[in-house]
C-alpha cells in the first residue's frame, strides 16, 4: 500500500507540475507569442476561442508579420485546370500525396472565373444570379474558407482586356490590393487602359491615371504583378515591358540577353519578389538559363543553368522518340528560399508533377497529373505547348480579408 500512495503522489507532483507550468506560459505573452509562431495557421484559428487573451494576441497585426516571416515557405501549389472540374487543387510541394480538391463548391458554378492568387488570397469572379449583366468580385482565404465581396461591375465593360491582380505581402502587412485593369479604347496605333485599384485599409476602389498603350507594346492578360508595377513578355519583339502604377509610366527592361542562342522562352513569373524568365538553348533544348531583372530595371543576369537531360532514367517519357528535338514538359514555377540549394523548378511531365532541385539536380514526383497539350513545328522543331493550366503558389495566411 504504501508503494501505490507513492506513486500517487509522485503523479499527483507531476500534475501540479504540468499546471504550474501551463499558468507561467500563459502569463508570460512573449513566451506564448515565441511558441503560436511556430504553428500553422489552422490550429491557430482554432486556439482564437480558448480566451480573450489568445484572441486579442493572434488577432493583432505585429503577431501576423511574425508568424508570416518564420512560416514564409510555401505549402503548395494551386493548380487551375481551366477545361476540367475541379475547380481548384492544391497539390503539396513536400512530399508525395494526390491532389486535394478544395471544398469551395462555389469555384465550380457555371460563371466562376479563378482570376489570380497571391499567397494565400484567391480572387474570383461571380455572375449575378438576377442579372447575368452584372459581375461580382470578391477576395477569398483559402485557409480559413471565408470570402468578402469587393466589387460590383458592369459585364460590358469588362469584357475587353481584363486583367486581375492581387498584390498582397504577408511579410510587410496584414492589408492587400486587388488591382483591375480593362480596355476602353482603341485606335489603330494604341489601346487605353483603365486602372482601379481596391485597397483592403479603406474597403473602396480608387481610379488610377488611364494610360495609353501603343500596339507595338504586346499588352496581354498573362502579365506579372510585382511591386508596384506590372510586367509581360512580348512575343513577338522579344522584349519585357513594364507598366510603373505610382510613376505612371511605361518602358522596356533593358535587353541583356543573347537571342541568338535562344530558342524559346519557357517560363516568365515571380519568385520571392523577383521577375525571372526561363529560356532553352538553341543547339540543345534541354539546357535552360534561368535570368533575373536586377532591382533597379536595369537589365538581367543570368541566375541559374541546369540541364534537364539528368532527367532521363527517372523520367523517360520527357523524351519523346517520335519527334526530333522534343522535350515533353511544361514549367510551372520557380520556387526560391534563402539559398540556392533551397531554388527548385516544379513541372509537368507525361502523366506527373515533378520538382527539380537546381543545386542538387535532386528530383521527385509530386503527384499523378494527366498532361493536356499539342505537338507543333515552330521553325523546323517540334513543341509541345500545353493547354488550360493555371498555377500559383499557395501560402497559408491568418489574413483577415
Amino acid at each position: 500500500m504504501a508503494t501505490i500512495r507513492k506513486s500517487q503522489r509522485t503523479g499527483g507532483s507531476s500534475t501540479t507540475r504540468l499546471q504550474m507550468s501551463a499558468v507561467a506560459v500563459a502569463s508570460n505573452e512573449d513566451l506564448l507569442r515565441e511558441i503560436l509562431t511556430r504553428l500553422p495557421v489552422r490550429p491557430l484559428v482554432r486556439l482564437k476561442v480558448v480566451c480573450k487573451q489568445w484572441c486579442f494576441l493572434i488577432s493583432d497585426p505585429e503577431f501576423f508579420i511574425s508568424h508570416a516571416r518564420r512560416n514564409s515557405r510555401s505549402n503548395g501549389l494551386l493548380l487551375k485546370c481551366l477545361k476540367q472540374a475541379p475547380g481548384l487543387s492544391l497539390v503539396p510541394l513536400e512530399e508525395y500525396q494526390p491532389p486535394r480538391v478544395l471544398p469551395f463548391n462555389f469555384l465550380n458554378k457555371r460563371g466562376t472565373n479563378v482570376l489570380d492568387s497571391c499567397k494565400g488570397l484567391l480572387c474570383y469572379s461571380m455572375a449575378d444570379l438576377h442579372d447575368p449583366m452584372l459581375i461580382s468580385y470578391y477576395v477569398c482565404n483559402l485557409s480559413s474558407g471565408d470570402s468578402t465581396r469587393i466589387g460590383v461591375f458592369d459585364a460590358l465593360s469588362t469584357t475587353r482586356g481584363r486583367v486581375v491582380f492581387v498584390s498582397f505581402d504577408p511579410l510587410k502587412s496584414v492589408h492587400y490590393k486587388v488591382i483591375f485593369i480593362h480596355q476602353i479604347s482603341s485606335s489603330s496605333s494604341d489601346f487605353l487602359l483603365k486602372i482601379d485599384i481596391y485597397s483592403s485599409v479603406t474597403q473602396s476602389w480608387k481610379p488610377a491615371k488611364d494610360v495609353i498603350v501603343p500596339y507595338d507594346a504586346g499588352f496581354k492578360n498573362e502579365a506579372v504583378y510585382m511591386n508596384g508595377a506590372i510586367y509581360w513578355y512580348d512575343q513577338t519583339r522579344k522584349a519585357v515591358w513594364y507598366l510603373d502604377l505610382d510613376a505612371e509610366c511605361l518602358d522596356k527592361v533593358p535587353d541583356s540577353m543573347d537571342w541568338q542562342k535562344i530558342s524559346s522562352v519557357k517560363y516568365f513569373g515571380e519568385s520571392s519578389g523577383n521577375l525571372h524568365l526561363i529560356a532553352t538553348c538553341r543547339l540543345q533544348t534541354t539546357l535552360l538559363t534561368i535570368y533575373e531583372m536586377k532591382q533597379d530595371r536595369s537589365g538581367w543576369f543570368v541566375k541559374y543553368h541546369c540541364d534537364l537531360s539528368v532527367l532521363a532514367d527517372a523520367f523517360p517519357r520527357i523524351f519523346c522518340a517520335h519527334y526530333d528535338n522534343l522535350h515533353v514538359y511544361h514549367l510551372l514555377c520557380l520556387l526560391e528560399g534563402e539559398t540556392k540549394e533551397e531554388a527548385t523548378l516544379v513541372m509537368a511531365v507525361p502523366g506527373e508533377l515533378i520538382s527539380y532541385n537546381l543545386k542538387t539536380n535532386a528530383s521527385k514526383t509530386l503527384c499523378q497529373f494527366g498532361m493536356f497539350g499539342v505537338i507543333y513545328n515552330r521553325n523546323g522543331a517540334y513543341e509541345l505547348e500545353t493547354l488550360g493550366i493555371k498555377t500559383y503558389q499557395y501560402l497559408e495566411t491568418l489574413a483577415r480579408i
